[in-house]
């Protein structure tokens, strides 16, 4: 049978559907195009941001979609502690929150405010003999107007003789909390970060010098579940070795990614920095911690950025 050389159609109202003309044998005779229902012959828009500015509502826009995800909190750097005093590894920071609404357009502005939320900063390296480390920093806040948000991951604190704590999202606003990050001890290897199914992840803790002094390991970040594209969690450092960074999804793609693994400690030379935490809005690595007289403790891991997806629909 001679075709009847129906063109394909387009995505949305403008799909043209062949309506077909049948004899009394059940044979195509005619075929004409005609348009589909719903949508729009305008392509989606998609207006991505990785820093601050300003959403313009395209003409004819019927639905909105925000993604969120939040800045990752950073990591602490581990203590430098003396022979026969314990010295605990650096914890990790929290990861950042993740938020997704959809909004009718017609409650929108011709323009609304976005606000990238700074990356959680590291706690520096001590370079001072029996000196407790230094605090990360908290993540800053992420949001799209006052509509959707989604906070930044809380920093780890001051790693002492005693005990590194960790980031604990205990308040963070958001639509799924980010997980919190691994806290280091004073007698080996700190804890993992905390998996997270639909949000970030938070980074693994530093390795600490114990009172019979030894090297520890670096614990690993935990797992971001939610997202098929970071491919598990950071591992932790070896002896003296710098923490992985966190796994990361791809570019622009609005999803949470992995914490940094924890730097191991050293009591041969200088400790390993936390891994800073991966894209987007993973946790960052806590440092390990150093030996007075021959190295300094590990820096603590950066957070991992944050972003903004706008996604308008016709």
């Amino acid at each position: 049978m001679k075709s009847t050389g129906v063109t394909p159609g387009t995505y949305g109202s403008s799909a043209q559907i062949p309506a077909l003309t049948i004899d009394a044998a059940g044979r195509i005779t005619a075929a004409t195009n005609v348009a589909g229902g719903g949508g729009s012959a305008t392509p989606t828009n998609v207006q991505i941001f990785t820093s601050s500015g300003t959403w313009t509502k395209p003409v004819g826009a019927k639905s909105v979609q925000v993604t969120v995800v939040g800045a990752g909190g950073g990591g602490a750097s581990g203590r430098k502690t003396a022979s026969g005093q314990s010295g605990a590894g650096g914890g990790a920071g929290a990861a950042g929150g993740f938020a997704m609404r959809t909004i009718d357009a017609s409650l929108l502005g011709a323009s609304e405010t976005v606000t990238i939320g700074a990356i959680g900063l590291g706690g520096a390296s001590v370079t001072t003999n029996s000196t407790n480390g230094n605090a990360g920093t908290a993540g800053g806040m992420t949001s799209f107007n006052n509509l959707v948000f989604a906070a930044g991951g809380a920093a780890a604190g001051i790693a002492t003789t005693a005990s590194g704590p960790a980031g604990t999202n205990t308040t963070q606003r958001a639509m799924f909390v980010g997980s919190n990050g691994g806290g280091g001890n004073n007698t080996g290897v700190g804890a993992s970060g905390v998996s997270s199914f639909n949000a970030p992840s938070g980074g693994g803790a530093g390795g600490a010098v114990p009172t019979t002094p030894a090297a520890s390991l670096g614990a690993p970040s935990g797992v971001a579940y939610g997202s098929f594209q970071t491919g598990g969690n950071a591992a932790g450092g070896t002896a003296g070795g710098a923490g992985g960074a966190g796994a990361s999804v791809d570019a622009n793609f609005p999803c949470g990614g992995s914490g940094g693994g924890g730097g191991g400690s050293s009591i041969t030379g200088n400790a390993g920095a936390g891994g800073a935490g991966g894209s987007y809005g993973g946790g960052g690595g806590g440092g390990g911690a150093g030996f007075d007289n021959t190295g300094n403790s590990g820096a603590g891991g950066n957070g991992g950025p944050a972003i903004v997806v706008v996604t308008t629909y016709f």
